[in-house]
């Protein structure tokens, strides 16, 4: 049986070394070569060791399920990881923006583009390789937190590539006429990098943010609608009321059920059947539900009612 959170935790150790060594590399590297670029690369590197950690810490958590003190699990850390992971992008993104304009105001910038060019290759190809493999083992591992971490390699590819490309650009101009240019290519490089970097900050940032203030994902919500249509009409139901919150892979489930006063379902083991057959008709491991199924014959016992179409008017 695959263990998950050992794999995860193994995963997520993998990805904080080796996003260290890129840090200390890329932070060297753009001293080195005088490339805002290439710095920008190893400060985001350095973030994203700090967040990494924090991943392998909220898994350890999570993988101890409940104490004493956080009695529901600790889940919750996982979005909050996401979105300090997502804000502090966020942040790099907005610097690392002003700075190129800046540069590019003040005459641009020059650059040891040898150096520059040997360093992008490396880890261009050295990053693409990692994001493939634990692409490949997340197919089967199904791990939020190792699909978020690498979203997070792959801004970094997409930095290193864009660096590649235009320092080999820089390299170029370097044997024409256009060589005085060549000095604008750093700054310019990081305009774009910055633009580039933005919809992935956001990919990370908004969705943990959503989980945090505990908008119910649309797509479980309608899969519970489904089930419940289904066993409303095989048990004559007369109401139910459904909520779902999600926080990572975790889905936090209460369905309140609306039995008549002689239904003829009466004992505890009926009761518990039909739990376990609207239990596996949701699917899903076990392990990633917090599942609560109530029965009653007086409204008062059932969760408040909602209108979807209320929510998604606050939430698009």
């Amino acid at each position: 049986m695959l263990d998950k959170k050992g794999l995860e935790q193994r995963l997520l150790m993998q990805s904080a070394g080796l996003m260290g060594l890129l840090a200390i590399s890329g932070t060297i590297m753009g001293i080195i070569t005088g490339s805002s670029a290439i710095l920008l690369d190893g400060m985001t590197a350095f973030i994203g060791v700090i967040i990494k950690m924090m991943m392998i810490g909220t898994s350890k958590l999570i993988a101890h399920e409940t104490s004493k003190r956080f009695q529901f699990g600790y889940f919750q850390f996982e979005p909050l990881v996401l979105v300090l992971e997502g804000s502090f992008t966020l942040l790099i993104v907005i610097y690392a923006l002003s700075s190129g304009i800046t540069d590019l105001l003040a005459g641009g910038r020059i650059i040891n583009v040898g150096l520059a060019i040997g360093y992008a290759l490396f880890f261009t190809l050295a990053d693409t390789f990692y994001i493939i493999y634990v692409r490949r083992i997340n197919k089967k591992l199904k791990s939020n937190l190792v699909k978020f971490d690498n979203m997070s390699w792959s801004v970094d590819v997409m930095l290193e590539a864009a660096i590649l490309v235009s320092f080999l650009l820089a390299w170029g101009l370097s044997f024409t006429d256009w060589a005085p240019y060549a000095r604008y290519i750093d700054p310019v490089v990081l305009i774009v990098l910055s633009i580039q970097m933005l919809p992935t900050s956001l990919k990370i940032l908004i969705p943990s943010l959503k989980q945090i203030l505990g908008v119910a994902p649309k797509l479980y919500h309608n899969r519970i609608q489904i089930v419940m249509g289904d066993f409303m009409k095989r048990y004559k139901f007369e109401d139910y009321v459904s909520s779902v919150q999600a926080y990572g892979n975790v889905k936090i489930i209460e369905i309140d059920i609306l039995i008549p006063t002689d239904y003829p379902e009466q004992s505890i083991e009926s009761f518990d059947r039909i739990r376990n057959e609207i239990d596996d008709a949701i699917g899903g491991p076990a392990s990633e539900k917090w599942l609560t199924i109530t029965f009653t014959a007086t409204k008062r016992w059932m969760a408040k009612d909602y209108l979807l179409e209320e929510e998604e008017d606050l939430f698009v």
